[in-house]
């Protein structure tokens, strides 16, 4: 009986020392967040034309890459740097949205300025 009771006992002092503080799952963690040294990850997906990636990043990454975008359009490049696709509510959402596009073998026209798309031969 002793037994039961110094068991029991340790089963309850164990738990009460237990984390129970909130888990932000969505949150920004820079242990998991930092992806590479371009990027930190984030809700939104953008295609890295250089690179020749999918990304989920953060809001700034992804204004920077809308404006380096807009200036080669501007100046007729053949290829740009990336493209914006999408903003998702959350990251997990957006890691979702990549896999589904990495799995379907998603192709990368969008890397091609539009000057240089009606150019291309088309059969």
């Amino acid at each position: 009986m002793l037994l039961k009771l110094m068991l029991f006992s340790f089963l309850f002092v164990t738990t009460s020392f237990a984390d129970s503080g909130e888990k932000i799952l969505n949150g920004y963690d820079p242990k998991v967040d930092i992806i590479s040294e371009d990027y930190e990850a984030g809700p939104f997906l953008i295609y890295d034309c250089v690179q020749n990636h999918w990304t989920c990043v953060l809001e700034s990454y992804y204004k920077e890459c809308g404006k380096k975008r807009e200036m080669e359009l501007h100046l007729k490049k053949e290829n740009v740097s990336c493209a914006q696709v999408e903003e998702l509510p959350n990251k997990k959402s957006c890691f979702q949205k990549q896999l589904f596009l990495v799995s379907q073998n998603f192709g990368n026209r969008f890397c091609i300025g539009p000057v240089w798309q009606q150019k291309e031969i088309k059969f």
